[in-house]
């Protein structure tokens, strides 16, 4: 077994872009070398976690395992980026940092509190789909026409963001997590300048809204964060900066990819499309699945704290190890023919929405929004209809990542 070639597989973000997430790679690492250490061209060195319980083992050891250091595996150059921005979000964060920042808008995303927005998601998804049926039979690009605007309507509101910027969040997500990606990528190969002149316009245009959220504060979730204090002090601007950025880019990033992910697999599987069409009670365990499926945050990473024993392995303090969520999700140790999609399964104990101290801010917000929108979409479908109307193009990205543009034809009622 080759691990070099392997490593650049893994982390190769053009070969992502080709063919999307290396599931052939991580496959062949769990059945013969689960925790590797892997040395990527252009990275520096890290252990790869590669099946579902050793994830959960150290996802669910924050004290043993930190996220601050180095969040994610990134290139050398994206790693001096992060050393070098003075925002940081939750995912840079630690205890007890991490605790008081989340504990302060979790009650913001608990299921009972986004039960009011239901209406909204459900308009929404209306609006979407009744866009598709005036068509007649619609074609055309399911990411960029539908799945980017129903998260994005969601999140901006939550945040009072005014409707007229949902497409400069549209396009911020794109390049914040494309920052590899040639169609997204600012300048040419994304040098460190232009990366740097991204950042600045999305921090004058986060300064923006908490200066006028601090002058005439609402009752949105933008003003409570531009007004909070922790300990008596007031949230410093870089704190507020990296709240916005993370609710607005990851909350719209990684529903949208599930939604186009979902929608692929149910054009590649019609049989299970047919089920859920005809079983709509099977909604909730099938968004689990798209979920699974799609695993749209890829990685994150963690740096040991001390020396940590591991499958026969010594994982030593201050190494990286890489906790790849898409190939947990298909561990064959946990999930009965785990390649294929089935919207039925059960059980289905995924860890797409991470896990531990950092499990998903947003998950109940993307499970609701997911919901509404394939409610409605189903419902209204000619599943016979539903084709591809060319070939999806996945997203240059080892960190978030599925599919950017999905070409598809259909008929709606």
């Amino acid at each position: 077994m080759d691990l070099k070639q392997i490593a650049n597989d893994i982390v190769g973000t053009a070969r992502a872009g080709r063919q999307g997430f290396p599931h052939d790679r991580w496959a062949e690492l769990r059945a013969s070398d689960p925790l590797p250490w892997l040395e990527p061209d252009g990275y520096e060195p890290f252990w790869a976690i590669t099946k579902h319980a050793d994830l959960k083992e150290i996802a669910t050891q924050p004290e043993k395992f930190l996220n601050g250091p180095r969040p994610i595996i990134g290139s050398r150059k994206r790693d001096r980026l992060q050393k070098g921005s003075p925002v940081k979000t939750l995912i840079n964060m630690d205890a007890p940092e991490h605790r008081i920042y989340r504990r302060y808008v979790n009650s913001w995303f608990v299921p009972k509190n986004l039960i009011p927005l239901e209406n909204r998601m459900r308009e929404s998804a209306r609006q979407l789909v009744d866009t598709m049926a005036a068509a007649g039979t619609w074609q055309g690009d399911f990411v960029a026409d539908i799945a980017a605007f129903h998260p994005v309507r969601l999140i901006t509101h939550i945040l009072g963001i005014p409707k007229e910027d949902e497409k400069f969040v549209i396009r911020l997500a794109n390049e914040v997590f494309g920052s590899e990606d040639p169609e997204f990528q600012r300048g040419t190969g994304g040098s460190e300048a232009s990366v740097m002149a991204l950042m600045m316009e999305a921090v004058q245009f986060f300064r923006r809204i908490a200066d006028e959220r601090k002058k005439n504060p609402t009752d949105d979730l933008a003003s409570a964060i531009a007004n909070a204090e922790f300990d008596g002090q007031p949230i410093t601007m870089p704190g507020i900066i990296g709240y916005y950025l993370i609710l607005l880019t990851a909350g719209h990033e990684t529903t949208r990819t599930a939604m186009s992910g979902a929608v692929h697999a149910l054009m590649g599987n019609p049989g299970e499309l047919r089920k859920l069409r005809e079983n709509p009670g099977l909604m909730d365990p099938a968004i689990e699945e798209f979920v699974r499926w799609t695993s749209p945050v890829n990685q994150f990473a963690r740096t040991a704290t001390e020396d940590y024993a591991l499958r026969g392995k010594m994982i030593r303090k201050g190494q990286a190890v890489c906790l790849f969520y898409g190939s947990a999700n298909r561990d064959e140790e946990v999930f009965e023919k785990p390649f294929e999609f089935r919207i039925d399964r059960s059980p289905n104990p995924h860890l797409g929405y991470g896990i531990g101290a950092h499990f998903c801010l947003g998950a109940s917000l993307a499970r609701m929004e997911m919901k509404v929108f394939f409610e409605e979409f189903i419902s209204r479908l000619d599943i016979g209809s539903l084709e591809p109307a060319g070939e999806p193009e996945y997203l240059a990205s080892n960190f978030v990542g599925g599919i950017k543009h999905l070409p598809i034809r259909c008929r709606i009622t």
